[in-house]
């Protein structure tokens, strides 16, 4: 293998999410962070980053935050940002009704339109010769630009419109980031899948990808999640309205249809009236689907007395997640299809006792550290309850075994696994170039 750096641009778009504390800090938001601290710690890779030209100062602000004063590079493409500006602040006016505004900004957006595409292929060659310089491009989301001709690669995530079609009937479709990704698919690119089941699932939906340029690398999850003492419990607690005085159980996820969250609501209120249990909670928390939320409220409104019983945490900060994990009873999470499964891996690196489905990806992550039931099955979920709230030494036995099974994932492995793909290949490429 060759000794030279290797370099590589990482598209850093997707951590621009951490301009904002809010819903949009999500598991994916946090992969590409947590994967970009690892390959910026290698000094054999020459890391470039990849985004928006408007947008660098916003990024290097989230990387500050997220990461300290690090010093990064970055390989910016050649485009322009008038006509980009402008349609977002005709979507503004949109969104606030302001329709004459809106009207004389559309008699500018237009001309613009044109003047954008002729700049686009203007700009097309001059990119394909800036980048012609790196070696290979890793996106840890969106699609690669068409410009770029080094090694490229992609970590895929799920194929979630295409498995539960019915939940995204209106999304699956040209301009969303993942309908866009799939239409790149191919044979001589290269690909991570976050578990088995994705891998899988790609392979079968989208053939033409090579097998053989396909590989698994398992997330983890930050540092900080980890047990929390009961005094830091006890203020997270009064923050979200959690009672002190009484036990909770918690779920942490987006607030839509696929995450089953009105059966675990329904099925925790069956369990403590069958047992005429009175000091328990249920705190779900998380961002939510505009289009769901009024659902599960009515779910909940139906709920009559028992409906403080369910605590509405809604989105919860990053720095009180890992004392919400480590204060509650088990975590719930008996999804009915998911790509990897990061709030259970978190949830057990705090010592909390899970709850999760038994299929798709969730056994990858959860082994036998947790109990693992139907996603469809009322009775399965009121007797998971049931065996935690009154076996302590199965919660307490489910408490050390997901301790346990979180240490065998973290981030450097994960980086170091995508980081030796990309250096194999490398090196390959550097033997067939000079005839070795």
């Amino acid at each position: 293998m060759s000794d030279k750096k290797i370099k590589l641009v990482y598209d850093a778009t997707i951590i621009l999410n951490g301009i904002k504390n809010n819903s949009s800090r999500s598991g994916i938001f946090f992969t590409a962070l947590n994967i970009l601290k690892e390959i910026y710690k290698n000094d054999n890779i020459d890391l470039y980053l990849y985004c928006n030209i408007a947008k660098v100062n916003d990024l290097e602000q989230v990387l500050k935050n997220e990461i300290g004063n690090k010093t990064f590079k970055f390989a910016l493409p050649f485009e322009s940002t008038i006509y980009s500006k402008l349609k977002k602040e005709k979507s503004k006016l949109k969104k606030e009704g302001k329709k004459i505004q809106k009207s004389l900004l559309q008699l500018i957006v237009i001309p613009f339109s044109i003047i954008n595409r002729l700049l686009q292929i203007i700009y097309l060659p001059l990119n394909v010769f800036y980048f012609k310089k790196f070696d290979a491009f890793l996106s840890p989301v969106f699609k690669i630009p068409k410009y770029i001709y080094c090694k490229k690669y992609n970590i895929l995530y799920d194929l979630i419109p295409l498995v539960l079609q019915k939940y995204h009937v209106d999304t699956f479709k040209k301009g969303n980031w993942l309908y866009d990704l799939c239409q790149t698919l191919n044979s001589k690119d290269y690909y991570f899948a976050i578990s088995d089941t994705t891998k899988n699932d790609f392979l079968k939906y989208y053939p033409k990808i090579n097998p053989n340029n396909f590989k698994t690398t398992l997330l983890a999850c930050d540092k900080k999640f980890k047990p929390i003492n009961i005094d830091i419990v006890q203020k997270v607690k009064q923050k979200y309205n959690i009672p002190q005085d009484k036990k909770y159980v918690f779920s942490l996820c987006t607030l839509e249809p696929r995450k089953n969250l009105i059966r675990a609501v329904k099925t925790f209120i069956q369990f403590i009236q069958k047992n005429n249990i009175d000091n328990m909670y249920f705190v779900l928390g998380g961002g939510h689907w505009e289009s769901f939320i009024n659902k599960i409220e009515q779910e909940i409104e139906n709920l009559g007395d028992y409906k403080d019983k369910i605590i509405k945490a809604g989105y919860v900060d990053d720095e009180d997640l890992p004392a919400l994990y480590s204060g509650a009873e088990w975590f719930v999470y008996t999804s009915m299809y998911e790509g990897f499964g990061l709030p259970p891996l978190e949830a057990m690196s705090c010592g909390c006792p899970v709850i999760t489905s038994n299929n798709t990806s969730l056994p990858e992550v959860v082994g036998d550290a947790g109990i693992m039931i139907d996603w469809d099955s009322d009775e399965q979920h009121i007797e998971a309850y049931e065996q935690y709230y009154f076996n302590n030494e199965l919660r307490e036995q489910n408490r050390q075994k997901g301790l346990d099974r979180a240490k065998l994932f973290s981030w450097e492995k994960c980086a170091t696994e995508i980081l030796n793909t990309i250096r194999k290949n490398y090196a390959e490429n550097i033997s067939n170039n000079t005839g070795l």
